[in-house]
């Protein structure tokens, strides 16, 4: 790289931003330390360093009398005054509060949110969120907002992450590296060194910023007692049931999918003990069984009377809606319920004792429900089995708690879940759920599938030849199982994934579709409405777009690449067909769509983000609409 000689006696001057949270170090390093090294290692310039506050820091950049700033929120003021590298990250706005729950924009209602004085950009936005949710809250702005973090506050995602409670407002800005116009020729050496490996670097350090403060705020709560324990703790030991509802035991890969196992690797990283699972794919009464004779640690387990008298349980970590299962046209009036569990409870409210029959695992209750043994069952699960052939009703009864079960002799351990499931706040509870339901159920419908088309094969196969032929062509049904959505035919986010790796900076048009009033659609008519909608979105995409770069990546989120001339016309073409469809226009869904034209430089994650932002632009014009991502 060739550099050219500096004024100021060779010296280039950075700015450090004085904040704890720029220096807290993850795997050895900080924000303040990425920067440092691409500035002093990789483009070896003379660093001198300039420290302030966040505000002296843009001040002083703006003015001249620093070089650089890293982690700039990219806005037209600043695009004006400085020069700004390709985007690093992209950051929100929320509202936080170390002490007070903030679980909700109601909970902002007559309070007071402490905000930096002569922030106009976020002001704005803080704004538009009341109004929008209607809420009467008092605007206070300060000059330092470090002194009302117990108070509520608006602050950037990066400096929120360490209050537990917080509220996402909208979003901010993507974040640079400010540059002074001076040294415009410095900016393209910049963007290479973040391509190579700097923007990586700071990425992966934001994503792990939430674990850290968890992990912070996890240790600060521990006794002695209980650190000395954990010390001594080479790992905990669990077993979970494979009951197809909230676990589900996948043999191939020794491993547990759904809410709960996501649940407890959750705590396992906050605690950083290893949690391992014992008894894999075993009974779940034989399970138990090894619970009363201490070989478990813990497990999860409903609060019911009989269950407090045996054990003590944690918190509860989550609630879960518990659900009224039944066919339309059968006869039977018997319901079907958990031994032991929240569904013989609830059974009790809601129907005589005769009419319920007992069974010892979840699975025995959908399998009885598949044969007609009962008309009714009572779960947490809430999606429909396809292999019972018939309709179905599906009634909210009550929310219930996941709690996890310890012998009255794991007193200590219990108190230390209890305190990990503290620091675990409704962001990420969120963010385990939609996980959950959007693409780990879907998995655990394809390999259900794709294990009762296991049986068929072997219960028709007689000859070795025609065994081997049919295992060949159950793998390639698998595999297209696990890679394209059932709904819409449509690649999935394994896909997608696989697609930025090979093609990360290829040149083209990528777009980001929302669907407007799902939700509505959802809640009011039912999942299997919602079912019919995304289907036939799938249906009008590939009426328009090549299969192989269209996905479905999440509930209602449709991303895609498109390499030639004619996107607006497509998109165009694609509005129209919505419009023009009964399924579509019954439930008053509509498109918004945001899109972005990358250059060859650019990476498609990057990309996305900028169409993803186009979309949420789109969104604020109702009906249909198609909006560009424009620098």
């Amino acid at each position: 790289m060739t550099m050219v000689a500096f004024s100021n006696d060779n010296t280039f001057y950075l700015g450090i931003q004085n904040y704890p949270e720029t220096e807290v170090e993850i795997d050895g390093i900080s924000i303040n330390g990425i920067i440092r090294d691409l500035f002093k290692n990789e483009l070896k310039l003379n660093v001198k360093e300039v420290h302030g506050s966040w505000r002296e820091s843009h001040n002083n950049l703006e003015k001249g009398t620093i070089d650089a700033l890293g982690l700039v929120t990219k806005n037209t003021v600043r695009k004006n005054n400085i020069l700004l590298s390709k985007p690093i990250f992209s950051e929100n706005l929320y509202v936080a509060s170390d002490k007070i729950p903030l679980d909700s924009p109601y909970d902002l209602m007559n309070q007071t949110i402490y905000v930096f004085k002569g922030d106009e950009i976020p002001i704005k936005h803080l704004k538009d969120f009341l109004e929008k949710n209607n809420i009467d809250a008092n605007i206070v702005e300060v000059d330092n907002i470090d002194d009302f973090k117990d108070n509520f506050y608006l602050d950037s995602e990066f400096i929120a992450l360490k209050s537990q409670n917080r509220l996402l407002v909208s979003f901010l800005a993507p974040v640079c590296i400010g540059v002074n116009k001076k040294y415009e020729y410095l900016l393209p050496h910049i963007n290479t060194a973040l391509n190579k490996k700097y923007s990586k670097k700071i990425s992966n350090h934001f994503k792990n910023l939430p674990l850290y403060y968890q992990r912070e705020r996890f240790q600060s709560s521990l006794t002695e007692e209980e650190k000395d324990f954990l010390s001594q703790k080479k790992f905990i030991t669990t077993s979970l049931e494979d009951d197809i509802s909230l676990s589900i035991y996948i043999k191939n890969s020794d491993q547990f999918i759904g809410i709960l196992p996501e649940y407890i690797d959750k705590i396992a990283s906050i605690i950083e003990i290893p949690i391992k699972y014992t008894y894999n794919g075993k009974k779940w009464t034989y399970i138990q069984k090894k619970f009363k004779q201490e070989e478990i640690d813990f497990l999860t387990l409903s609060t019911t009377a009989e269950g407090k008298s045996s054990y003590i349980f944690s918190e509860a970590i989550d609630y879960i809606p518990m659900h009224l299962l039944n066919h339309i046209d059968s006869g039977d009036y018997n319901v079907g319920v958990l031994k032991d569990g929240k569904s013989q409870d609830i059974g009790k409210e809601y129907f005589i004792e005769e009419d319920m029959k007992i069974y010892n695992s979840t699975a025995e209750l959908f399998e009885a429900f598949k044969k007609d043994e009962v008309g009714y069952i009572i779960s947490p699960y809430n999606i429909y089995d396809r292999d019972c052939g018939k309709q179905h009703k599906d009634i909210k009864i009550k929310d219930i708690p996941i709690n996890f079960a310890f012998s009255k002799k794991q007193k200590i351990l219990r108190d230390i879940f209890n305190k990990a499931i503290a620091v675990i706040g409704d962001i990420d509870k969120n963010e385990i759920r939609n996980f959950v339901e959007i693409d780990q159920k879907e998995y655990v419908l394809n390999i259900t599938e794709e294990a009762e088309e296991k049986k068929k094969i072997w219960y028709i196969t007689i000859f070795i030849l025609l065994v081997l032929i049919s295992k060949i062509v159950f793998q390639k049904k698998l595999t297209k199982a696990l890679k394209y959505d059932q709904l819409t035919n449509l690649p999935n986010r394994y896909l997608f994934n696989e697609f930025c790796k090979k093609n990360d900076f290829i040149k083209g048009a990528v777009v980001v579709i929302d669907l407007d009033n799902f939700k509505k659609t959802n809640d009011k008519y039912g999942h299997s409405k919602g079912d019919s909608v995304l289907s036939e979105v799938g249906k009008l995409l590939l009426d328009v777009f090549p299969r192989e770069n269209t996905f479905r990546i999440s509930g209602d989120e449709f991303y895609l690449y498109y390499g030639d001339n004619d996107l607006l016309e497509r998109l165009e073409k694609l509005i129209y067909l919505g419009t023009n469809s009964n399924i579509i226009t019954k439930y008053n869904i509509s498109f918004s769509i945001g899109y972005y034209i990358k250059n060859n430089d650019e990476s498609l994650e990057l990309s996305f983000e900028k169409a993803d932002i186009a979309m949420y632009d789109a969104k604020k014009i109702n009906g249909f609409s198609i909006m560009q991502y424009k620098k």
